[in-house]
């Protein structure tokens, strides 16, 4: 559990040097690409820690994304711009949890795909007397 804390942090991390290096804005997708990225570095291999690590990459990207908007707009001492109710306003959080699980289930896949496979034991040789 503390790996998939700690991937879920590297991840938050990620997502935002993605979000904040990006001229424009990419939704869900540097969240989702840092949750697969963390997940396959630190080889997590349960769904659990996998799931973990990636809604603790989308919790915190997006609320310090908000955060840092709405500081900008505060600093700057300008009005929020009007905030238009659409249909992307209704179904961001739906697509964003949805997206979430299956970032978790593509790396926790994409680990288990590329572990390598188990040796098997070498062959004992046979005690045969030397002539």
């Amino acid at each position: 559990m503390d790996r998939s804390i700690t991937a879920g942090i590297s991840g938050f991390l990620v997502a935002i040097v993605i979000n904040l290096f990006s001229p424009v804005y990419l939704y869900f997708i540097p969240s989702f690409l840092a949750a697969i990225l963390v997940i396959y570095f630190f080889k997590l291999e349960t769904l659990k820690d996998g799931l973990v690590a990636t809604f603790m990459t989308y919790i915190f990207a997006d609320g310090i994304l908000g955060t840092i908007t709405l500081a900008t707009f505060y600093f700057t001492n300008e009005a929020y711009p009007s905030f238009y109710v659409d249909a992307w306003t209704m179904l961001s959080p739906i697509v964003s949890a949805v997206t979430a699980l299956i970032a978790g289930y593509i790396g926790v896949w994409v680990v288990q795909v590329t572990k390598p496979a188990r040796e098997l034991p070498p062959i004992p040789q046979s005690q045969a007397p030397s002539a």
